[in-house]
């Protein structure tokens, strides 16, 4: 009897065995360098369904880019992680502050494509007086929280290269609103 609750308990511990793995210790955004105090260890039953980093590569990690917003509490894995910026040659990342209205109140998450449209200032006319520039297709990157303030919330885009400055331009003015397209355009 002895022996079969031996070879029970030893199942038991097989079944159930834990791995420490690396885990978001704070909310950090993609783009942003991670630091020992955005990570923390996590044990966790070994499912080979899951991919998690080992505790072990932490060192590693550390110096590395975040390539999607990370969430405090989630388990980090290589494909959020890397090396740069994870901006493709040729694109560039935009920061657009908005106001209620610029954007579709449903609100935006990353990866949405959206078109970017120039709009009149307060006075009808376009952005810069002259000529208006066309509208520019972009990905959403990351989308801020909305300051409690000035109730601007940011939305980084990732856009081609040769639409950056006309983009950042457009930004500084706030004459632009942005247009979801549907997915797969």
């Amino acid at each position: 009897m002895l022996l079969g609750g031996l070879v029970a308990f030893a199942a038991g511990q097989m079944l159930t065995a834990h791995t420490e793995v690396l885990a978001v210790a704070q909310d950090v955004a993609v783009g942003s360098t991670i630091t020992a105090d955005d990570l923390t260890v996590a044990s966790v039953p070994s499912d080979p369904h899951l991919s998690p980093i080992p505790a072990t590569e932490q060192a590693r990690v550390i110096g590395m880019v975040a390539q999607v917003p990370l969430v405090r509490g989630g388990l980090l894995t290589r494909a959020q992680v890397g090396a740069d910026s994870g901006l493709a040659a040729g694109e560039l990342l935009v920061a657009l502050p908005l106001k209620e209205g610029q954007f579709p109140a449903r609100g935006l998450t990353t990866g949405q494509r959206v078109l970017i449209v120039p709009t009149p200032g307060s006075g009808g006319s376009s952005a810069g007086g002259g000529v208006t520039p066309p509208s520019t297709e972009a990905t959403v990157a990351e989308v801020g929280t909305a300051n409690p303030t000035t109730q601007v919330t940011v939305v980084d885009v990732r856009l081609r290269e040769d639409d950056g400055p006309t983009v950042a331009q457009l930004a500084s003015t706030g004459n632009l609103a942005l247009i979801l397209l549907p997915a797969g355009s």
